[in-house]
C-alpha cells in the first residue's frame, strides 16, 4: 500500500514511538506520526493528517487549525480535560474517547473494595468457614424456598451502597472511571482535586466538586485516587480523618504515603471510622506485624490495582482499532 492510500494519524503525546512501531503492521491503512520530546504535535501537523490521538497532550484551537483535513479525534481515556471539544464540534470532527486499561483496572478494585466493605465480606467468610453458627446456638438445617437462616450473623456492618455518598480525592482517569461505576449503583459522587473539572465533564461523570474538608464530612466512602507528590504526601492526617463520620470508610488504591497510616490505624482501632479497604501501604509488602493485619474492619490487598497489567502498546492498540473503524 502506498503512502497516499494511508491515513496519517497524529499521536500527540511523546513516548509512543515503540508502541507505534510494534503496532504498525497491524494497521497498514494508517500512517503513524509520533510526537516526541524534541518534536511536538504542532510540528507534525499538516493537511495530510486525518486522525488524531491524544492522552494528556493539549489539543487546542491552534493545533486544530493546522489540521484542515482532520476527520477523527480520539482521547486516550475518558476525561477529555485537555481537548477543546467545542472547537472539534464546531468543525464537525468525529470525536470519541477510548477507555484506558490501567485506570479501568484500578477503578474496578476500588469498587470491589467498596462493595466488599458494604457486605463485610471478610468477616462473613470467616464466620461461615469457621462455623461461627455454633457460638450462636444454631445448627445446620436443610433449607427450602421459605426456610433459610437469613442473616444469621446479625452483622450490623452490612448495608447497601445505593444512596451513599462516595467522595473521590483526585479526579483523574481512575476517579472518573470509578464515578461512572458508582453512579450506576445509585451512589452520589463528590470529588476534590486542585483544578475542578469543567461543568461538561462533571455532568459526564455525574460528580460534583467539593472542598476537601466538606468531602470528608459528607462522604460515606472516601476513596483516595490521587498521585503521591510533595503536595499530597500525608494529605489525610489525623485532623482530616477526624472530620469523617464514624460510619464512613477509607478506600486507598493510590499510594500509601498519601494517608498518615498511624493516624488511620488509631481511628480504626478506636472505631472513629467504620473501616478501610487498602491496596497500598507506606511499606510494601505490608509488614506482618502491622496493626492493620489484626483488625477485622479492614480489607487488605497485595497491591493488585493494576490488574493483569497494561502498557502503551495495549492502550494505543485499542485507540488504533477504533480509529481504523471510524475512518473506514
Amino acid at each position: 500500500m502506498t503512502q497516499r492510500q494511508q491515513n496519517a494519524i497524529l499521536i500527540c503525546d511523546p513516548g509512543y514511538d515503540q508502541a507505534a512501531a510494534d503496532l504498525a503492521a497491524d494497521y497498514p491503512k494508517l500512517k503513524l506520526l509520533c510526537a516526541s520530546d524534541s518534536v511536538d504535535a504542532a510540528a507534525l501537523a499538516s493537511d495530510a493528517v486525518a486522525g488524531l490521538i491524544a492522552q494528556t497532550a493539549s489539543v487546542d484551537a491552534a493545533l486544530l487549525e493546522a489540521l484542515p483535513n482532520l476527520k477523527v479525534a480520539l482521547k486516550l481515556g475518558r476525561s477529555y480535560f485537555n481537548i477543546d471539544a467545542a472547537a472539534l464540534r464546531a468543525r464537525g470532527i468525529d470525536f470519541g474517547c477510548v477507555p484506558r486499561k490501567g485506570p479501568n483496572c484500578v477503578a474496578e478494585l476500588a469498587l470491589t473494595l467498596i462493595l466488599a466493605l458494604s457486605k463485610d465480606l471478610v468477616v462473613g467468610n470467616e464466620a461461615v468457614s469457621l462455623g461461627a453458627f455454633r457460638y450462636r446456638g444454631l445448627k445446620p438445617e436443610k433449607t427450602a424456598e421459605r426456610k433459610i437462616a437469613f442473616h444469621w450473623m446479625h452483622d450490623t456492618r452490612v448495608h447497601e451502597v445505593v444512596g451513599k455518598t462516595l467522595g473521590i480525592i483526585g479526579m483523574g482517569e481512575i476517579g472518573c472511571e470509578l464515578a461512572r461505576r458508582a453512579s450506576v449503583l445509585g451512589m452520589k459522587n463528590i470529588y476534590y482535586k486542585r483544578r475542578p473539572l469543567s461543568a461538561e465533564l462533571e455532568a459526564a461523570f455525574d460528580a460534583t466538586y467539593t472542598e476537601l474538608d466538606d468531602l470528608l464530612r459528607e462522604s460515606d466512602y472516601v476513596c483516595v485516587a490521587t498521585p503521591q507528590t510533595p503536595e499530597t504526601e500525608g494529605l489525610l492526617g489525623a485532623a482530616q480523618i477526624a472530620l469523617m463520620k464514624e460510619s464512613a470508610y477509607i478506600v486507598n488504591i493510590a499510594r500509601g504515603g498519601i494517608i498518615d497510616e498511624e493516624a488511620m490505624i488509631a481511628a480504626l482501632q478506636e472505631d472513629r471510622i467504620a473501616g478501610a479497604g487498602l491496596d497500598v501501604f507506606v511499606y510494601e509488602p505490608l509488614p506482618a506485624d502491622s496493626p492493620l493485619c489484626s483488625l477485622d474492619n479492614v480489607i487488605l490487598c497485595p497491591h493488585i490495582g493494576g490488574g493483569t497489567g497494561s502498557n502503551r502498546t495495549i492502550e494505543l492498540g485499542a485507540a488504533l482499532a477504533e480509529m481504523n473503524r471510524r475512518l473506514s
